[in-house]
This record gives structure tokens, C-alpha cells and sequence, in this order.
């Protein structure tokens, strides 16, 4: 996923298999918090904007201090840099989940699997699962970009529809859609799509990433990512879709002007719509992701972050109880909200997300958004998710010029994945 997405809440992640422990072994610097009862001063990094919560906890806890610093570039090679030098690292860091793999690896973070233990009782299985690698933890969500189905409520009620609850029911119902609307389309197919289409694979049950042994697993041409691509390449070839680009002004502007008549996005998403689409508030609705088997419940996500103790700090103990109220706290949840979707069942629990949203007809999508995630699709995240997600976006926009099929396309996109792990000394089989 790119990092421009990060910036605009663009970010699921199960646990890896036990070849990871090769890699992992060392990651953790075992050091513990310095000796002296005065003020605690850590040093906390993210691309958000954490200005709010910090002020707020630097106000209500004396014996800790937190100095936020905003990294809006290049903030992998940049934490890298700080942790191998050793010098002006942080003590906290931001990562969003399908980098957290690749951070492992680069031993930038510490093993919190005993610090946080009491922890994971906040968060539902689903989304404990995103901290999750290789049976250990290495962070605490913080929050989540649910996947759901944003749709034109005015437009599906006049064609006489309701919100579908299968892939089957979404083609039937663009297949409506083209007759009542022509010179519409269901939706869009974003030519910078990869982290998109990543979590419909992996609400297909798709695993492109997991581990043999001491080798990754790689497999973006599975099955159920074939019977993806062969849907939307369907949805492309008879008009129900269009190429475009998510968080353009076209892309906008269609949302805006009737062209696109529903969106898949993440929870954040809903933003984004009252910002450019401002004169269709009432006319937009928000149900669950479709499934391809009716009756199935376990969410996916675009989008979202946690926040991890790197592998260099000596102030654990101060570091967790800072993160731990960062993202278990309704004061710090009433902070965040407005940006993003708290990860924390306190969080979802805040009344900001209960409240009937004019904007979404009066419907409350806090509980479309929050509802899901007591069971939890198996996903892992690969460790060069970066590339991989640009192989991706490449590949959609040669099947938006028509130049390959989007089955054609994943397969090129799997021996390439395999190439570069390759090339990075990482086994493959």
C-alpha cells in the first residue's frame, strides 16, 4: 500500500507460520526502563496527526512525558535509519498492517507478547489478529478500516433494489443498474488499486502470503483471487465498471456527479464522501461488504495502523502504559474518531459512533462499521508488501488500457512478487 494512502487512513493481518522465528530471533532488545523515579520522556513517531491525545495524556500524567514528531516521508527508510544508528530513534512507532511484517523483519520492533497480554480482551478476535505474527505480538491496534459496501440509497430504491449481501447480488443488481442509469457505473475500478484489491481477495478467502518451514508461501494466482479478477474483469468487459484512480479529482468528481452509484471503501471512507460530495448528504447509505457465500460475517480491511514499542527503547513499561491509553481510553477514542475508526471495543463503544448521521440518510454507520470481527479470516501480509502492491497497481492499469486480463495480470504479478523476494535473500517455495 502507498504511503499516500497511509496518509489518508488507507490501512488486516493473521498470524504468520513459524518460519518467521528465523528471522525474528534478536528483534527485541530486552532492555528495560532506565533507573530514577523523575519524569519519563518518550519519543513517539507517526505519519498522523497525534497531537490531540498526546497534549491530552502530557496534561493528565505527570511522571511521563510524550514527544510526538510527525514523519510525513519516507517513514520506513527513516525509522530504519534511526534504529540501526541507535541515536534519535523513537521509543514508539506508528505502523500500519501490511508493513508490519516487513518492519518485523528489518528488526525495527519489540516482542510485547507478555506486556500486553491483559490487552487483547479490548479488541475482537479479528482485529487482534492484525498484531499478531508468528504466535507474538508487536503491538496494539489503534485503528481499523473496516471494508464495507457505500451505495446510492436514493438511486437503488428507485430501481427497486436494496443493498446486496453477495458478490452474486452485486452483479445482479449493476446489471439493473446499466438499464435504469446508462450513462452510470456501479462503480470504479481504481488503476492504483492494489491495497483495494488485496482485501477482495482476502474476503475471498485468498492467501497470497505464508510460510513453509524456513520459505514463504506465495500464491497471488490462488483460486479464490482468480474468481476475483474473473468477476471484475467481468464487471469491466460489460460496462458495470470503470477505470479510474481513487482520491482523484475524476474519481471525485464521479462520486459527486452520479457516475459511480456505489464505492467499496473502508470505514474512514465516509469522510471522503462528505467532503466531495457534499450536495448528495441523504443519499448515500452504508451496508456490509457483499460475501461471496450469503451468511458470512468475517470482516476484511483497507487501511488502518497500530502502535508498536521499537526493537530500541529502554522504556518499555512507560511506553505501554502511554500506547495502552492511547488505544484503549474513550478520552483518547473521542480524540482520534474524528479521523479515524478506533480499534479498541471501548473505542467503538464512544457515543460519536452511535449517533444517526444525517449525511447517510439518519442510518447509523458506526454499527455497520463496528458490528463484525468476532470471527476472523486467516490473512498474512507478505514482507515486501510495498512492492508488491505496485506490481499490482501496475497490473490494473494495463487491464484498464486493455493490454492483459486481470487473471493474466495476477499471475504476472505472483512470479514477479516471487522475484523480488527472491532478490532480497528471502527463500521462496
Amino acid at each position: 500500500m502507498s504511503h499516500t494512502a497511509i496518509r489518508l487512513r488507507s490501512r488486516g493481518l493473521a498470524a504468520a507460520a513459524a518460519a518467521l522465528t528465523l528471522v525474528l530471533t534478536g528483534c527485541s532488545s530486552g532492555s528495560s526502563d532506565s533507573a530514577g523515579s523523575g519524569k519519563q520522556t518518550i519519543v513517539f513517531w507517526g505519519w498522523s496527526d497525534m497531537s490531540k491525545p498526546v497534549a491530552l495524556w502530557n496534561k493528565t500524567h505527570a511522571d511521563i512525558h510524550v514527544k510526538f514528531q510527525a514523519i510525513t516521508s519516507n517513514f520506513y527508510p527513516k525509522l530504519q535509519a534511526a534504529i540501526t544508528g541507535k541515536e534519535g530513534a523513537p521509543d514508539i512507532t506508528q505502523v500500519d498492517y501490511p508493513n508490519l511484517t516487513s518492519t518485523i523483519i528489518a528488526g525495527d520492533l519489540k516482542d510485547i507478547t507478555a506486556e500486553s497480554a491483559d490487552l487483547k480482551s479490548h479488541f475482537k478476535p479479528a482485529v487482534w489478529d492484525q498484531v499478531v505474527v508468528n504466535d507474538k505480538v508487536y503491538g496494539v491496534p489503534q485503528d481499523i478500516g473496516t471494508q464495507v459496501l457505500y451505495y446510492r440509497s436514493d438511486v437503488f430504491k428507485e430501481a427497486g433494489l436494496t443493498a446486496p449481501k453477495t458478490w452474486d447480488e452485486y452483479m445482479a443488481a449493476a446489471a439493473k443498474l446499466k438499464k435504469t442509469h446508462p450513462k452510470a457505473y456501479t462503480t470504479a475500478f481504481p488503476a492504483n488499486g492494489g491495497a483495494w484489491l488485496a482485501s477482495l481477495a482476502w474476503n475471498a478467502k485468498a492467501r497470497w502470503f505464508g510460510t513453509d518451514k524456513d520459505a514463504w508461501k506465495v500464491d497471488l494466482d490462488d483460486q479464490p483471487t482468480l474468481k476475483v479478477a474473473e468477476y471484475w474483469q467481468k464487471m469491466l468487459d460489460k460496462g458495470y465498471a470503470k477505470g479510474d484512480q481513487h482520491w482523484q479529482p475524476t474519481w471525485f468528481k464521479g462520486l459527486a456527479k452520479g457516475t459511480y452509484l456505489t464505492w467499496i471503501g473502508p470505514a474512514w471512507g465516509g469522510a471522503a464522501l462528505k467532503e466531495n460530495a457534499p450536495d448528495l448528504s441523504g443519499k448515500w447509505a452504508v451496508a456490509p461488504l457483499p460475501q461471496w457465500t450469503k451468511g458470512d460475517t468475517a470482516p476484511v480491511y483497507w487501511g488502518g495502523s497500530l502502535t508498536a514499542l521499537t526493537s530500541v527503547t529502554d522504556k518499555t513499561d512507560a511506553a505501554m502504559k502511554f500506547i495502552t491509553w492511547l488505544n484503549t481510553s474513550k478520552e483518547s477514542a473521542k480524540l482520534l474518531v474524528a479521523d479515524v475508526l478506533p480499534a479498541s471495543d471501548i473505542g467503538q463503544g464512544i457515543p460519536e459512533l452511535t449517533k444517526p448521521d444525517p449525511y447517510f440518510g439518519g442510518q447509523v454507520p458506526g454499527e455497520v462499521f463496528t458490528v463484525r470481527g468476532t470471527e476472523s479470516t486467516p490473512w498474512t501480509w507478505g514482507p515486501t508488501m510495498t512492492d508488491t502492491t505496485n506490481y499490482l497497481n501496475d497490473a490494473m492499469q494495463s487491464v484498464i488500457n486493455k493490454s492483459t486480463t486481470l487473471p493474466d495480470a495476477m499471475k504476472k504479478v505472483d512470479g514477479e512478487t516471487k522475484s523480488q523476494l527472491k532478490r532480497k535473500g528471502l527463500s521462496v517455495r
